[in-house]
């Protein structure tokens, strides 16, 4: 229950400097009898980072974080007799230019207690492309690892009769966690082998301070007798996780200090890697975070076939991309042949090629085509959950890379083909938003085109066709894009932009297959909007010009009905006159 206090009985200081963690939501806390006029009733708190992020808490009346006491056992409402409010805020890394709010798909911390108040949006910025609202998000305060928050309240009601600006601060600190873990960085690892790598993960949010890429520092000691000092890496800008991976080598007898990224180490020694969280603390917390392995006695052999060492890393860096391309291109081939193991022998021989390009170049420019063959390789393997984390980390990484818009098709195709529409079309809405030159466009408005479809929003499908029509006249798929607009607005039951439309793909395609359906559909629109001259003209048309079709057998069949024998003798009539 760590927050900042708000007092204005008089029983506190009116500044009262706390600590924060940033995994906890920030609590602010008032208390304010001439506010507690019902259960109802709210304040607001302004708070400020020292960086310059704000936000607006609405508190409500709750003792969750008051001492407890038998003073008000017999009371029916406590909080509103003594005038208590509480309201949380959900942290999240980032700075001034990071958004205000994420979406609500479960990753956002929660909020708790009371609201954050949104603030003034431009009405053009709350709906997407279609028109639709956007979906609501979950508002956060962005904050960095060496924040202090400052919360303001206006004490409108005072004895003296002279309103007051109440202020309370705190500090952000999070406990740090170091570990050792295998080469995903995932599960913690037992015992480290000379000649291979040890691969240090570290997470302190303390240390994010820059919009850039922050690092990290630990010391390493061995029984032998190294001594160094490492460097981590953060993973992503305001990720507030580090990591890095180090050789090591066999040396009997270590000379500390002389580290070029490499650890001195023998077998039978042990490795202990120490982290100096060096923020405030409280009391029962740890300054110093230790952790160790011991390193194997011996090592197993390893053989491999003599290759070609380039003198240009760059050629180095391709070659080995173009390995791994073809074992991906090998794994799909033989994925649709149903050679499952040899699949499954491509597919790890492929890991195996980035695993290494990622040890032997750690470059982070590199990242994000190792991610997007990872994510390739993933959804080959309708593994859904790693294909988006691959291409999510490209998108939010490395957005200005030349992958990123490719990655950011895929990741609304993931989502689409794991069943979550609502995350599929967000994905596809923000490609044409971010990337508006991408010539996946026309895929992604296809797809949007397709999502409301099959939700009965044919208004806004409607709509999608015509802007995809616009931008895509000549495209393999327009001709369906034309019939699939007269379709939307036929279901609507607006008949005569029905026949409008139907006659428009006519018009503008007449040579493709479609065409016959075509005039077909825009009789049936025409006759269903009681114009009924129009609709024996388009029947007429469908059965002289496509003789063979379906669509002339269901023309003729209209044809036979009374209002249309009718409207065939007024046209023989006319041409008598």
């Amino acid at each position: 229950g760590q927050r900042v206090h708000l007092p204005v009985d008089g029983t506190r200081e009116p500044d009262f400097v706390s600590q924060h963690s940033y995994h906890l939501p920030l609590t602010v806390e008032v208390i304010d009898p001439d506010q507690a006029k019902d259960s109802r009733s709210t304040v607001v708190v302004e708070v400020e980072t020292t960086q310059g992020t704000k936000v607006a808490v609405e508190c409500v009346l709750s003792r969750s974080f008051a001492p407890s006491t038998s003073e008000f056992d017999e009371t029916r409402n406590p909080a509103l007799w003594e005038g208590r409010f509480v309201g949380q805020v959900p942290l999240l890394l980032g700075g001034p230019e990071s958004p205000p709010s994420i979406p609500a798909d479960g990753a956002a911390p929660s909020g708790g207690l009371g609201r954050i108040l949104a603030p003034p949006v431009d009405p053009a910025d709350a709906l997407l492309d279609d028109g639709k609202q956007k979906p609501p998000g979950v508002w956060v305060l962005n904050v960095r690892g060496d924040d202090h928050f400052h919360a303001r309240y206006q004490d409108a009601l005072r004895p003296d009769a002279k309103p007051r600006s109440l202020a309370a601060q705190a500090a952000l600190f999070t406990a740090a966690s170091l570990r050792i873990t295998d080469e995903n960085y995932r599960e913690p690892a037992t015992i480290a082998h000379v000649g291979k790598k040890l691969f240090v993960w570290l997470e302190d949010p303390d240390l994010d301070t820059t919009e850039k890429r922050d690092s990290a520092m630990v010391r390493l000691l061995t029984t032998s007798g190294e001594d160094e000092m490492l460097e981590l890496e953060e993973t992503l800008s305001h990720s507030g996780v580090f990591s890095g991976s180090f050789p090591m080598k066999a040396v009997r007898k270590p000379t500390p200090g002389n580290s070029q990224g490499e650890i001195e180490c023998f077998f039978g020694d042990r490795i202990t890697l120490a982290y100096l969280d060096n923020v405030s603390h409280p009391p029962d917390s740890e300054l110093v975070i230790n952790t160790s392995i011991p390193v194997a006695v011996g090592t197993n052999g390893e053989m491999a076939a003599f290759s070609k060492v380039f003198k240009n890393e760059e050629l180095a860096i391709q070659t080995q991309f173009h390995i791994a391309e073809s074992y991906f291109e090998l794994f799909k081939s033989h994925l649709r042949l149903e050679r499952s193991e040899k699949a499954q022998a491509d597919l790890q021989a492929g890991k195996r090629v980035l695993r290494e390009l990622q040890e032997d170049y750690p470059n982070p420019k590199h990242a994000p085509r190792v991610a997007y063959l990872l994510g390739q390789f993933a959804q080959e393997m309708k593994a859904w959950d790693e294909a988006i984390h691959a291409y999510r980390s490209i998108v939010v990484g490395h957005p200005e890379h030349e992958l990123a818009p490719d990655s950011q098709y895929k990741l609304g195709q993931c989502y689409e083909q794991a069943g979550q529409l609502d995350e599929a079309l967000e994905s596809y809405v923000t490609l044409a938003a971010t990337y508006p030159k991408s010539p996946l466009i026309a895929n992604v408005m296809l797809r949007i085109n397709e999502h409301f479809y099959k939700l009965e929003s044919f208004t806004v499908a409607a709509s999608v066709g015509g802007k995809f029509l616009e931008r895509f006249p000549n495209h393999e798929w327009a001709p369906k894009m034309a019939f699939r607009i007269g379709q939307c607005h036929y279901k609507e039951d607006d008949f005569k932009k029905a026949g409008l439309a139907f006659d428009a793909s006519v018009k503008r395609y007449p040579d493709d297959e479609l065409t016959a359906q075509a005039l077909f559909w825009a009789g049936e629109s025409y006759r269903m909007g009681r114009d009924v001259p129009n609709a024996f003209r388009r029947y007429n048309r469908c059965r002289w010009d496509f003789p063979e079709s379906d669509a002339a057998k269901y023309s003729r069949g209209r044809l036979a009905l009374p209002e249309m024998l009718a409207q065939f003798e007024k046209e023989a009539n006319l041409t008598e006159d």
